[in-house]
């Protein structure tokens, strides 16, 4: 794994008690009575936690979510058969346990009992069945149906060819068993992602349109509004079964502007905020903010995607290589992020059981792109029609398109930025009917899979993850005879021959990785981040660990 390249990080948790660091803004303290899981009773500290969104939420339907800001409220508001601890490993959570067949096929899953739904409704296993068929039922249209393909029975069902799904059985009030059609070595790992919360049916059924914006869960946080393009409040679910929260109101804080959200923070009207690039200075050169910093290299990705599918990047893999080649991302990194990123020379992230150690990619190369291009039919960019870039609304990623469109420009290639709010943006990207454009990940699950199945497999093009469009049998192929795969060196010798070709065909303009570096104020304790957080979504933080100090 990558070490962070700055030493900010360094006796982190020491400095987080530095005298003089700001108290609780007001508002954040009070009382109220009640009790909580660990307390002895009697009086306790009511809080409020506000949290930061740097876009508006676009659906808080599980069926429904593929993006990084949705996700992040989904999170505490839903429950899935297992989750991630904090370390990226898969533990129990509406399941007790589980046992897995010798052949790597069949799943059975024991629920918890006592748990309820946000309306009052007790937890079954048919609410499970229910939650998991609806994602290939073909009038919820999900953008994450694929996500059941290994399910048997789940394509007949989505393609009308059945009424149920035959892999997915309640074997009684408690027990779920799922079984597959052929052994799917990520599979607990993709029962982690929101997308597969557990919902009422009742509740769906009685409104499956506007579910997305009034979602009923079993999560440790309860919906009470959503005001667009301003806040989104939930409340403490008082009766959830794991670990209830002290917070009392969590309230999500949408501000596109990242420079906004970093002074609320400084305000005190905010528990954390992400580090602004044009802010970096600030935080080294003042004592107590740079004490306040958490986080570390996460599985997070900024990248340009070339639409692959469509002309001038369709079927020339030397014109995609000569702009990788073009662009000076050390430049990036250094005088725009000040080194809070580090250079993708990979697609697959450090932090899992296999990574590309020692590849360098695509280093700054302008005279290889000169030749590339002459190579790709455009000598000099002769002949290649201005291309139009689109970003969203982020104004570090602004300066980034602004960095790539000078270094572009110098080998004849002329870029128009185009910058467009996040729900346009993903819209617009995910139908095709962008050419070059932003290209973000953020791990769903700490596995090869997420990156070269979920990303490049030409099953999934737009909204279920291959926005670039790129399509390579062989990559195929290798990428799918790693699923099925359970020795796990074998995995990685063939993940290695599939980024191989992925590299070498470049569908990408790779960029760099983000850290998680995230702003806390000092009196936010057990707020822990993780590999798999982007700030400041943070989206895998366990929010209801997080307690008070006065």
């Amino acid at each position: 794994m990558r070490r962070f390249n700055l030493s900010i990080l360094i006796a982190t948790i020491a400095l987080l008690a530095l005298a003089g660091c700001p108290k609780p803004p007001t508002g954040n303290t009070g009382t109220t009575t009640g009790t909580n899981t660990g307390s002895t009773g009697g009086e306790k500290r009511a809080r409020n936690y506000n949290f930061p969104l740097p876009a508006d939420v676009k659906s808080l339907d599980p069926a429904h979510i593929t993006d990084t800001v949705s996700d992040s409220v989904a999170q505490r508001l839903f429950n899935r058969l297992v989750k991630f601890d904090t370390d990226g490993s898969v533990e129990p959570d509406l399941a007790e346990s589980y046992e897995i067949s010798e052949d790597g096929k069949v799943y059975t899953f024991h629920l918890r009992s006592g748990v309820k739904f946000h309306n009052g409704e007790d937890l079954n296993s048919d609410d499970v069945i229910y939650s998991y068929s609806r994602l290939v039922d073909p009038d919820t249209d999900s953008e994450r149906s694929n996500l059941m393909s290994y399910v048997a029975g789940a394509n007949d069902y989505l393609g009308g060819r059945a009424e149920s799904v035959s892999g997915l059985k309640a074997l009684d009030e408690g027990t779920v068993q799922i079984t597959l059609t052929a052994p799917y070595a990520p599979f607990l790992n993709v029962l982690c992602m929101t997308t597969f919360g557990v919902v009422p049916s009742s509740e769906v059924e009685r409104d499956e349109r506007g579910f997305g914006a009034n979602p009923v869960g079993t999560g440790p946080f309860v919906f009470e509004s959503w005001t667009p393009d301003e806040r989104v409040v939930l409340k403490a679910n008082r009766t959830y079964f794991g670990n209830v929260p002290e917070i009392e109101t969590l309230t999500f804080r949408i501000i596109g502007d990242e420079s906004t959200r970093f002074e609320n923070f400084r305000n005190g009207t905010l528990e954390h905020c992400d580090i602004p690039a044009s802010k970096i200075k600030t935080v080294n050169d003042d004592a107590n903010l740079k004490g306040l910093i958490a986080g570390e290299p996460a599985m997070d990705m900024y990248a340009y995607g070339f639409n692959c599918d469509a002309a001038p990047f369709k079927d020339n893999a030397a014109l995609r290589q000569a702009l990788n080649y073009a662009v000076d991302k050390q430049n990036i990194i250094d005088n725009i992020w000040g080194g809070l990123v580090t250079q993708q020379n990979t697609i697959v992230p450090a932090g899992m059981f296999y990574h590309y150690e020692g590849s360098v990619s695509y280093p700054y190369d302008p005279e290889k792109a000169a030749a590339l291009l002459e190579q790709a039919g455009y000598p000099n960019g002769e002949g290649l029609p201005e291309l139009t870039l689109n970003v969203d609304l982020q104004e570090v990623n602004k300066q980034v398109a602004e960095a790539v469109q000078e270094d572009l420009s110098r080998v004849g290639v002329t870029v128009k930025i185009e910058r467009t709010d996040w729900g346009p943006f993903l819209d617009k990207v995910y139908a095709g009917n962008s050419l070059f454009f932003q290209n973000t990940w953020l791990g769903d699950y700490p596995d090869p899979d997420n990156w070269l199945y979920q990303l490049l497999c030409s099953d999934n093009f737009g909204d279920a993850g291959n926005i670039s469009r790129w399509k390579n049998s062989q990559f195929d192929q290798l990428v799918k005879e790693a699923q099925v795969e359970p020795d796990q060196q074998k995995r990685s010798d063939l993940y290695r021959q599939a980024e191989d070709i992925a590299l070498n065909e470049a569908p990408w303009l790779l960029l760099f990785w983000k850290n998680s570096s995230t702003l806390v104020q000092p009196y936010v304790k057990g707020l822990t981040i993780t590999k798999m957080d982007r700030t400041p979504q943070l989206n895998n933080a366990p929010i209801e660990e997080v307690t008070y100090t006065d």
